[in-house]
């Protein structure tokens, strides 16, 4: 994996793990304090530029169509920028949460489509419950990332996938298609929704992924951290648990 996306993997993990460990630490991650959390996961070597929740702008980009959209974080990097949304509801990260965000991110990207098009954006959902299949794939249509409890990250998952040894530890037949179909799923928001200046267009392409790509995808994921958190549990029991305390700690005094 290429720089930024190893700190797409980094970061998502470590907000997995503060989803995952906080119940059991017992740690209750209300609105304010997991977007505070999340935002505080910014705040490592490799950004250069950061802001937290209740920004009304993208940094400092206004909407295209003059609306303030509140965005709960976003950091930038010399390979690319992480634009955040957060959820802490019973219900996880829904459809119309996804729907509501892409039309955020829209807004920004219309407004400044001539230099944001050069830019590369990862969008990424971070939710403290599970979310429903039908919103991960909603989610995955429109190329963000979903972060929560339920299992590990696409990068993270990616990127164990690209481990030399990989093979020796995992399923070869999981580890072949999430890099056929994450790789796919994790390219930036400008790859997905380009711009051509000569037409001053900004394109979709329909069909993007079928249904069953969709469907193996989700299912891939599921399959994987599940294969992956096992084989923690067997190699290094208490690992995460011990990083996740460690982050928790982090996040309320930076908080």
């Amino acid at each position: 994996m290429s720089r930024p996306l190893d700190l797409l993997a980094d970061f998502t993990l470590d907000a997995w793990l503060i989803a995952k460990f906080a119940p059991r630490l017992g740690v209750t991650l209300d609105g304010r304090t997991w977007e505070r959390s999340v935002a505080s996961l910014l705040w490592r070597p490799g950004f250069t530029r950061r802001q937290g929740p209740g920004s009304l702008r993208l940094f400092n980009l206004p909407s295209a169509s003059g609306a303030n959209h509140e965005i709960d974080g976003a950091a930038s990097s010399r390979g690319g920028s992480i634009v955040l949304e957060c959820k802490a509801t019973s219900i996880g990260v829904t459809k119309a949460d996804v729907a509501l965000f892409h039309f955020k991110v829209m807004d920004f990207y219309k407004r400044a489509a001539v230099t944001a098009s050069h830019e590369r954006w990862w969008c990424v959902m971070c939710g403290t419950t599970p979310t429903e299949r039908s919103a991960r794939a909603a989610a995955l249509s429109v190329g963000f990332v979903v972060c929560d409890p339920d299992r590990l990250p696409l990068p993270v998952l990616l990127r164990a996938a690209g481990k030399p040894a990989a093979d020796l530890h995992l399923p070869d037949t999981l580890l072949q298609e999430i890099v056929r179909l994450g790789e796919r799923a994790l390219r930036p928001h400008q790859l997905l929704w380009p711009y051509y200046a000569h037409a001053g267009e900004i394109v979709s392409r329909p069909g993007d992924w079928t249904h069953s790509e969709t469907a193996d995808l989700i299912w891939l994921e599921d399959e994987l951290s599940s294969s992956l958190l096992e084989l923690y549990e067997r190699r290094r029991p208490g690992v995460l648990e011990s990083r996740a305390a460690t982050l928790i700690c982090h996040a309320r005094k930076v908080a």
